[in-house]
């Protein structure tokens, strides 16, 4: 039992510590910007940039995010933006139609019936006219430098695609606990972009060349994963840039958080399943990073499960200790969920949350529960 526990307590130590840490030393001293080269363009020299984002019962959130678009630093005569309301009832359409109708960049598209955002991107792609493709999400207004930050990033021809920050707000509870897990999960992408590539965009914000898209599959769940594991392929980095920054409310209800997270994990299968070349050092230039990052942090539950099993079922002093303290990290977990509010307890429920995500994630991939059907969480 003693070899079990501490196989599996190494795994998860692994994972969350000592892989982090491996890949900050590693990249230290490497440069990650090649920001100054936008700096340097003049107006003219700048690429046509097309913003394209999928949009369905948004209408509450879509004034602040048009008028964000509307503050950005960038040649209005260089800017195409294009909505696609995808089977949207609640106003969404109307809002975009009197938008458009005093902003010539803005153009609006729209489906009766929800099609899902895979169907929503291409056909926005297929309107687009600028070189730079910059995708958004609806709901989070972005930083005025944003376009200009990613289209420099994109200057580098080895770079196939530039990811903003998602920004979290929130203070309490859940959201506060949210919010540090995402500024860890920030920490190591960073370190990712500068040691080669990111194994994903944020899907809030990410840009690539127009000529480098490839249109997703009607029912793909990542698309901020799907993207760069085509231009992976190719050989060409995804980078992280977080001076180009979109802001959201970290989510305040655990529910919500936690069907996001049982979504995101669900669609990571459906990838890995799609493109088996992931899994071989041969093809992929990022394959430990990938495994590391991607694959083992799927793995941890079951690894977490072995542990409380050898303590329990062990006969010495040490794994008695260890069954104690497995149960006290539980129970604190379970108060955080609770709602009891503290900073033990909110991270300690929040990775639990994102173990037990993993599972059923899992579970709805391999049932056929996940769908690209739009679900406001």
């Amino acid at each position: 039992m003693s070899a079990l526990f501490f196989c599996c307590a190494a795994f998860c130590v692994y994972t969350y510590a000592l892989f982090p840490l491996w890949l900050f030393v590693r990249s230290r001293g490497r440069s990650a910007s090649r920001r100054e080269t936008a700096a340097l363009l003049t107006d003219d020299e700048l690429p046509g940039v097309s913003i394209v984002i999928a949009a369905h019962d948004e209408v509450s959130r879509l004034p602040a995010k048009l008028c964000s678009l509307a503050a950005l630093d960038y040649p209005r005569d260089r800017l195409q933006t294009l909505v696609v309301s995808d089977g949207s009832t609640d106003g969404t359409r109307e809002l975009l139609e009197r938008a458009a109708s005093e902003d010539d960049s803005l153009t609006v598209i729209h489906y009766d019936e929800a099609a899902g955002k895979p169907t929503a991107l291409n056909t926005g792609v297929a309107a687009a006219r600028g070189e730079v493709l910059v995708f958004m999400d609806a709901r989070q207004p972005v930083s005025p430098n944003a376009i200009r930050a990613l289209v420099a990033r994109l200057a580098d021809p080895a770079v196939g695609a530039a990811s903003g920050e998602l920004v979290l707000a929130g203070s309490d509870g859940e959201a506060a606990s949210v919010g540090l897990y995402w500024r860890y999960e920030k920490w190591i992408r960073l370190a990712e972009s500068r040691l080669f590539s990111t194994t994903g965009a944020t899907g809030a914000l990410y840009a690539i060349r127009r000529d480098q898209w490839v249109p997703h599959r009607s029912d793909v769940l990542l698309d901020d994963f799907e993207t760069p594991v085509h231009l992976l392929r190719k050989g060409l980095r995804t980078v992280f840039e977080p001076a180009a920054q979109a802001f959201d409310e970290a989510e305040s209800e655990a529910r919500g958080e936690f069907r996001r997270k049982v979504r995101t994990l669900a669609g990571n299968y459906q990838s890995f399943r799609r493109h088996p070349w992931l899994f071989d050092p041969r093809q992929n230039p990022v394959w430990w990073q990938f495994l590391s990052h991607k694959v083992f942090r799927l793995l941890v539950p079951y690894a977490l499960i072995g542990a409380l099993v050898a303590a329990a079922l062990g006969d010495t002093a040490f794994l008695r200790t260890m069954l104690i303290l497995q149960l006290l990290f539980y129970a604190a977990g379970l108060a955080g969920l609770a709602g009891i509010r503290g900073r033990v307890t909110g991270f300690v429920s929040t990775f639990l949350q994102l173990n037990a995500a993993a599972v059923i994630g899992a579970w709805r991939y391999l049932t056929g529960g996940s769908s690209v059907r739009w679900r406001r969480t």
